[in-house]
Protein backbone atom coordinates (compact mmCIF):
# COMPACT_ATOMS: atom_id res chain seq x y z
CA UNK A 1 0.00 0.00 0.00
CA UNK A 2 2.84 2.38 0.78
CA UNK A 3 4.33 1.89 -2.70
CA UNK A 4 0.98 2.67 -4.33
CA UNK A 5 0.54 5.78 -2.20
CA UNK A 6 4.01 7.02 -3.15
CA UNK A 7 3.32 6.37 -6.83
CA UNK A 8 -0.01 8.19 -6.59
CA UNK A 9 1.64 11.19 -4.89
CA UNK A 10 4.28 11.26 -7.61
CA UNK A 11 1.62 11.31 -10.33
CA UNK A 12 -0.39 14.02 -8.57
CA UNK A 13 2.71 16.13 -8.01
CA UNK A 14 3.58 15.98 -11.70
CA UNK A 15 0.10 16.96 -12.95
CA UNK A 16 0.62 20.75 -13.06
CA UNK A 17 3.75 20.32 -15.17
CA UNK A 18 2.00 17.88 -17.45
CA UNK A 19 -0.92 20.27 -17.93
CA UNK A 20 1.32 23.05 -19.18
CA UNK A 21 1.34 25.14 -16.00
CA UNK A 22 4.71 26.62 -15.23
CA UNK A 23 6.02 28.32 -12.16
CA UNK A 24 6.50 32.03 -12.72
CA UNK A 25 10.02 33.16 -11.86
CA UNK A 26 10.28 35.73 -9.09
CA UNK A 27 10.40 39.41 -9.96
CA UNK A 28 14.00 40.43 -10.57
CA UNK A 29 15.42 42.86 -8.03
CA UNK A 30 16.20 45.40 -10.72
CA UNK A 31 12.48 45.60 -11.56
CA UNK A 32 11.81 47.12 -8.15
CA UNK A 33 15.12 48.88 -7.60
CA UNK A 34 16.26 52.40 -8.21
CA UNK A 35 14.46 54.14 -11.08
CA UNK A 36 17.79 55.73 -12.09
CA UNK A 37 19.16 52.24 -12.84
CA UNK A 38 16.18 51.56 -15.10
CA UNK A 39 16.74 54.86 -16.90
CA UNK A 40 20.44 54.07 -17.29
CA UNK A 41 19.62 50.67 -18.80
CA UNK A 42 17.18 52.31 -21.21
CA UNK A 43 20.11 54.15 -22.81
CA UNK A 44 20.55 50.99 -24.92
CA UNK A 45 17.18 51.60 -26.64
CA UNK A 46 16.17 51.03 -29.38
CA UNK A 47 18.34 47.92 -29.04
CA UNK A 48 17.24 45.29 -26.51
CA UNK A 49 17.36 46.69 -22.97
CA UNK A 50 18.47 44.57 -20.05
CA UNK A 51 18.25 45.82 -16.50
CA UNK A 52 21.37 45.45 -14.30
CA UNK A 53 20.61 41.83 -13.36
CA UNK A 54 19.68 40.83 -16.92
CA UNK A 55 15.90 41.17 -16.59
CA UNK A 56 13.82 42.63 -19.41
CA UNK A 57 11.16 45.22 -18.66
CA UNK A 58 8.42 42.99 -20.06
CA UNK A 59 9.51 40.26 -17.64
CA UNK A 60 9.06 42.67 -14.74
CA UNK A 61 5.33 42.80 -15.46
CA UNK A 62 5.03 39.17 -16.55
CA UNK A 63 6.57 37.92 -13.30
CA UNK A 64 4.69 40.25 -10.95
CA UNK A 65 2.10 37.73 -9.81
CA UNK A 66 1.12 39.33 -6.50
CA UNK A 67 -0.33 42.75 -5.75
CA UNK A 68 2.80 43.58 -3.76
CA UNK A 69 5.08 42.64 -6.67
CA UNK A 70 3.01 44.66 -9.09
CA UNK A 71 2.96 47.66 -6.78
CA UNK A 72 6.74 47.55 -6.31
CA UNK A 73 7.35 47.19 -10.05
CA UNK A 74 4.88 49.99 -10.66
CA UNK A 75 6.66 52.40 -8.33
CA UNK A 76 10.05 51.83 -9.98
CA UNK A 77 8.79 51.96 -13.57
CA UNK A 78 6.50 54.95 -12.93
CA UNK A 79 9.31 56.97 -11.39
CA UNK A 80 11.60 56.12 -14.30
CA UNK A 81 8.83 57.17 -16.71
CA UNK A 82 8.30 60.46 -14.89
CA UNK A 83 12.00 61.29 -15.10
CA UNK A 84 12.04 60.52 -18.82
CA UNK A 85 8.81 62.46 -19.35
CA UNK A 86 10.30 65.64 -17.87
CA UNK A 87 13.34 65.37 -20.11
CA UNK A 88 11.16 64.58 -23.14
CA UNK A 89 9.03 67.66 -22.50
CA UNK A 90 12.25 69.70 -22.53
CA UNK A 91 12.83 68.46 -26.08
CA UNK A 92 15.16 65.52 -25.34
CA UNK A 93 14.59 63.05 -28.19
CA UNK A 94 16.74 60.39 -26.48
CA UNK A 95 14.49 60.53 -23.42
CA UNK A 96 11.44 60.22 -25.69
CA UNK A 97 12.93 57.12 -27.33
CA UNK A 98 13.67 55.60 -23.92
CA UNK A 99 10.21 56.43 -22.56
CA UNK A 100 8.64 54.93 -25.65
CA UNK A 101 10.69 51.77 -25.18
CA UNK A 102 9.63 51.56 -21.53
CA UNK A 103 5.95 51.87 -22.44
CA UNK A 104 6.19 49.44 -25.37
CA UNK A 105 7.99 46.84 -23.25
CA UNK A 106 5.48 47.25 -20.41
CA UNK A 107 2.59 46.77 -22.85
CA UNK A 108 4.24 43.60 -24.12
CA UNK A 109 4.73 42.22 -20.62
CA UNK A 110 1.21 43.09 -19.52
CA UNK A 111 -0.31 41.51 -22.62
CA UNK A 112 0.23 38.06 -21.09
CA UNK A 113 -1.07 38.81 -17.59
CA UNK A 114 -4.86 38.69 -18.06
CA UNK A 115 -5.16 42.39 -17.36
CA UNK A 116 -3.24 42.42 -14.09
CA UNK A 117 -0.72 45.02 -15.30
CA UNK A 118 -3.19 47.11 -17.30
CA UNK A 119 -3.41 49.96 -14.78
CA UNK A 120 0.36 50.23 -14.59
CA UNK A 121 0.56 50.39 -18.38
CA UNK A 122 -2.07 53.15 -18.39
CA UNK A 123 0.02 55.18 -15.93
CA UNK A 124 3.11 54.77 -18.09
CA UNK A 125 1.15 55.70 -21.21
CA UNK A 126 0.06 58.95 -19.55
CA UNK A 127 3.72 59.93 -19.23
CA UNK A 128 4.21 59.24 -22.92
CA UNK A 129 1.15 61.29 -23.90
CA UNK A 130 2.12 64.43 -22.04
CA UNK A 131 1.37 67.22 -24.46
CA UNK A 132 2.69 68.81 -27.64
CA UNK A 133 6.03 67.49 -28.79
CA UNK A 134 8.42 68.62 -31.47
CA UNK A 135 8.18 66.36 -34.56
CA UNK A 136 11.64 64.80 -33.95
CA UNK A 137 10.73 64.07 -30.32
CA UNK A 138 7.38 62.58 -31.36
CA UNK A 139 9.17 60.42 -33.96
CA UNK A 140 11.66 59.23 -31.33
CA UNK A 141 8.81 58.32 -28.99
CA UNK A 142 7.14 56.27 -31.74
CA UNK A 143 10.42 54.48 -32.55
CA UNK A 144 10.81 53.64 -28.88
CA UNK A 145 7.26 52.29 -28.60
CA UNK A 146 7.85 49.98 -31.56
CA UNK A 147 11.25 48.83 -30.29
CA UNK A 148 9.93 48.15 -26.79
CA UNK A 149 7.07 46.09 -28.19
CA UNK A 150 9.53 44.03 -30.26
CA UNK A 151 12.44 43.66 -27.88
CA UNK A 152 11.14 44.67 -24.44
Amino acid sequence: MTGRRAALLLVVASLPAACGEEDTPPVAQSCTGEPAEIVTALAAAPEAVELPDGARISDCLRNATTQADLQNVGVALSRAAEDLELRMLDGDADAALQLGYLVGAAREGASTTSGVGAELVRRLERSAAAGELAPRVEAALERGLAAGARRG
